[in-house]
């Protein structure tokens, strides 16, 4: 895919090329100690001026020791305990330029007022999808938009939007169109600092299987909101990559057409939004009524993918879709018309990968390719006693989230071993949700 410099995040003029929060820390609050730890040594650290802005603030800041120093990528402000300017040397040459130097006497975590960018919801959507007409009759719009903004990391997991798209040619085909067009489009609308591996926000087009690896490694390993899109030229494109990483958006372009563009005129405007968009930390809550929201989401998509073996949909599709569409609003409330947004757009979109599908000369095929296993969950006894047990410690605390050493410690050695791997395992099948990385769970009740 072809860099898009004009989208380089660190390459930005000043001005209205940057977020109105970002244009806050860096003029406004520009004398004061605010901004994100990167390390430079076990005592020392600088602090970028925003996320997604990787100039630093001209002090390197000395901790008293390794234990006091702030965790790496959060927002803090310092307060200083003493200033000291160092003269730079080269040899014997003087060059009036100084090593400056904070020592802190402490730090507290600093809320960043996000402010709205200079850019509307329509405007956005319109922005996203310049480079296809009729974009809304398939979503397009929608589709890019949600995942330019993303999801955040929450009790599923890592963050990210996934999908799989496709486009019917006029006679009535999958289009290898679709590659080259779905190339373009994401070139133009999103940063060359998004497209390499970092701490907030990855996204990458998936063009062959060395690609989902690549995607899954930087699942497993990293911290940033992984977001992905497989272009599909056959059915076989789809349900296999669907079966190996987890997809909440399956596109199929009916209508839409691709139109080439030089790109967008103001640019700065639609990097504003993303980014406004990525500082919203939507969440459910911890209340009954949020937990019951988050079940009867999985209990959805599991039934849903029981019944129609298509592809292998992600059981958290509705609340990463739901938190999604938080962020495309730019509010961190999780409504109830947030929820009804995200089953809006899966199940349109999914019922027309099935309209088309069971339409087509490829239906004989998807219909033999199936097997019993495609329709059921099935768990090994490890599986099973991990379960038991998590519900016997439900049913005997009344406690919504049991903590891992508790359950822990009524299982055999041998589970023991391997309990985050089942957890996780569990957690992607949409029988458990968890908190701090699996240090509390809870499990999603209800016949699978």
């Amino acid at each position: 895919m072809r860099i898009n410099n004009r989208l380089d995040l660190n390459k930005r003029e000043f001005g209205s090329w940057f977020a109105p929060f970002e244009h806050e820390l860096i003029w406004v609050k520009n004398q004061e100690h605010i901004g994100w730890v990167v390390h430079v040594s076990n005592i020392a650290f600088k602090l970028h001026y925003t996320p997604f802005f990787k100039q630093c603030k001209n002090f390197t800041y000395i901790a008293p020791s390794p234990e006091l120093m702030p965790p790496e990528n959060m927002c803090i402000e310092i307060k200083p305990l003493k200033i000291v300017r160092k003269v730079k040397f080269d040899g014997k040459d003087l060059y009036g330029e100084y090593d400056n130097y904070c020592i802190i006497d402490g730090y507290k975590e600093y809320k960043v007022q996000v402010q709205k960018p200079n850019l509307g919801y329509k405007d956005f959507l319109y922005h996203c999808a310049r480079n296809w007409d009729n974009a809304e009759e398939d979503c397009i719009d929608k589709m890019l938009a949600l995942q330019l903004v993303s999801c955040p990391s929450s009790f599923y997991g890592k963050g990210g939007i996934g999908a799989i798209s496709s486009k019917i040619s006029p006679y009535g085909k999958l289009s290898k169109s679709i590659l080259s067009q779905l190339s373009s489009t994401y070139n133009g609308i999103i940063s060359p600092n998004f497209q390499q591996v970092n701490d907030q926000y990855f996204f990458n087009l998936i063009k062959t299987s060395s690609d989902v690896n690549h995607i899954n490694v930087i699942r497993k390993n990293r911290q940033c909101e992984v977001n992905y899109c497989r272009p599909c030229i056959t059915y076989d494109d789809a349900r296999i990559t669907s079966g190996n990483i987890p997809i909440q958006i399956p596109m199929l372009i009916k209508n839409a057409n691709y139109t080439k563009s030089d790109g967008l005129e103001e640019v700065y405007l639609l990097l504003q939004y993303q980014l406004t968009a990525l500082m919203h930390y939507p969440a459910f809550g911890n209340t009954n009524a949020a937990l019951s929201n988050v079940e009867n989401n999985i209990r959805r998509l599991i039934e849903e993918r029981m019944l129609e073996n298509i592809f292998a949909i992600d059981s958290n599709t509705l609340n990463k879709l739901a938190l999604s569409f938080c962020r495309l609003h730019l509010t961190d409330d999780v409504s109830d018309h947030r929820i009804q947004d995200a089953a809006e757009m899966f199940f349109d979109n999914w019922e027309d990968w099935k309209y088309y599908i069971n339409n087509s000369e490829s239906l004989t095929d998807f219909r033999n390719g199936m097997h019993a296993t495609d329709i059921r969950i099935h768990l090994s006894r490890d599986h099973q006693r991990f379960l038991v047990e998590l519900q016997k410690l439900h049913d005997e605390t009344k406690e919504k989230w049991i903590d891992i050493q508790n359950l822990e410690e009524r299982l055999d050695k041998k589970i023991r071993v391997y309990t985050y791997e089942i957890a996780k395992h569990l957690n992607d099948l949409g029988l458990i949700i968890q908190q701090n990385n699996f240090s509390k769970m809870h499990l999603v009740l209800g016949e699978i």
